[in-house]
């Protein structure tokens, strides 16, 4: 109890509902390259699955989700989640009254089976009034699931459901398929590491930052730190500021000028695609994926 609500207990006064905490959710997919033109339809196609997905199972009220994609990596972001599922209480139906009771109004072997079938005590069934009677009646509630729990079903659904033109298997045919191979997965929830897997892939709590430039394991509890240490090893994880620097390379750089490089956040045309090897362009400016 909080020191608000003993407070008030004491005095006499009725307790204060606290607000229920919100949850944070981080997860990324990391893989080899993935083709330029067909990161920002990817990172749209999951925040719609995982949008769908949340809603179908009843935590979606309120919550904001946010994608990112680059060359090795998709990334979602998703806000004020809630802890678990709403309780759902429903009412069943059993025999009607003239079944489950005799004569003088005791229970018969009708009614007490009943009982025993929906696991609750004889004293709890109740009797209720329908178009075609009265008939015995009970509660049911189902336990909302935690959000650990669908979140480890429902993560490695939306991966596996992605559309792409083309996919591979890299572990036979019987593996997963996916645009590219799958080499990490990192599932942050709350600050914890999220227990899940993913295409054969255990998801823990560290990313990986530019395959030259930046190191190969990096811990991160959420993801103000997951976009701050990334900067940190040569990744922009916002589409649109990988833009903005990608203008601005073009703008010092004659040869570039005029080329698009505006789609999404995976074609900054050849300045900022793909530069995995490490290498600067002229104006001195490393690549991000």
């Amino acid at each position: 109890m909080s020191p608000v609500a003993k407070k008030n207990s004491r005095a006499g006064l009725p307790a204060q509902v606290q607000p229920e905490k919100k949850m944070e959710l981080l997860f990324e997919v990391g893989c080899e390259e993935i083709p330029a033109g067909m990161v920002a339809k990817a990172a749209d196609d999951l925040k719609a699955y995982i949008e769908k997905l949340l809603t179908a199972e009843s935590v979606g009220d309120g919550v904001t989700v946010e994608t990112f994609g680059g060359p090795r990596r998709l990334t979602l972001w998703a806000q004020n989640l809630p802890r678990k599922q709403a309780d759902v209480t429903s009412e069943v139906t059993g025999p009607p009254k003239s079944v489950a009771y005799d004569s003088v109004g005791e229970p018969t072997r009708a009614a007490v089976s009943f009982a025993e079938k929906q696991g609750v005590a004889l004293h709890e069934v109740f009797l209720v009034t329908t178009p075609k009677g009265e008939y015995l009646a009970a509660k049911q509630v189902k336990r909302g699931r935690t959000l650990e729990q669908i979140l480890a079903d429902i993560l490695p659904r939306a991966v596996h459901d992605l559309a792409w033109p083309r996919s591979m298997t890299w572990t036979g045919l019987d593996g997963p398929r996916f645009i590219r191979p799958i080499r990490w997965i990192l599932a942050v929830l709350d600050g914890k590491p999220l227990k899940l897997t993913c295409a054969g892939i255990a998801a823990g709590d560290t990313t990986r930052g530019h395959r030259f430039l930046g190191a190969q394991s990096i811990r991160v509890r959420d993801f103000a730190e997951y976009e701050k240490r990334l900067r940190a090893n040569g990744v922009i994880v916002r589409p649109a500021e990988r833009r903005a620097k990608t203008r601005q390379v073009r703008s010092i750089v004659p040869e570039f000028a005029g080329r698009d490089s505006d789609h999404g956040h995976a074609r900054p045309s050849e300045i900022f695609r793909a530069r995995e090897a490490g290498r600067r362009t002229r104006s001195g400016v490393p690549g991000s994926h």
